[in-house]
């Protein structure tokens, strides 16, 4: 063991982690079995030292990285998709599939609330011209 406490396979996780940001695939690349993957995976999470480790990968990986429009829809849907599976008992977790949408509408640029507000009516873009008088 390092000096941060971190075993080969939390190791393999945080870097896996650090890439996909998908906890169960980056914990089954680092060996993690179904039953246990759960259980490790929020451990590691809850531990600031892990946590600290984690940040120092990113850091280390944020020059190479070149995140686009692309990689963060990507990351929306896959959001979106889990958030709306609908399984025995409903939808998991609705709210964050909704908040998930808002962020998808706001990278592709459909923002219309925010658009309204900025958004001159076609009279006051006239100069001069009165609307009450139309």
């Amino acid at each position: 063991m390092n000096k941060e406490n971190i075993n080969i396979n939390q190791k393999k996780f945080l870097e896996h982690y650090a890439k996909t940001l998908d906890a169960d695939y980056s914990a089954q690349l680092a060996g993690y079995k179904n039953q246990t993957s759960v259980t490790n995976v929020k451990k590691i999470l809850d531990d600031p030292k892990k946590i600290k480790h984690l940040e120092k990968i990113i850091k280390q990986n944020a020059e190479k990285l070149e995140i686009t429009k692309a990689f963060i829809v990507q990351k929306y849907l896959k959001i979106i998709e889990y958030a709306f599976f609908e399984d025995e008992n409903g939808l998991k977790e609705p709210q964050l599939g909704l908040r998930a949408l808002d962020g998808l509408c706001k990278q592709l640029g459909t923002d219309r609330q925010e658009e309204l507000k900025t958004k001159k009516s076609i009279f006051e873009s006239i100069e001069g011209l009165d609307p009450n008088k139309i």
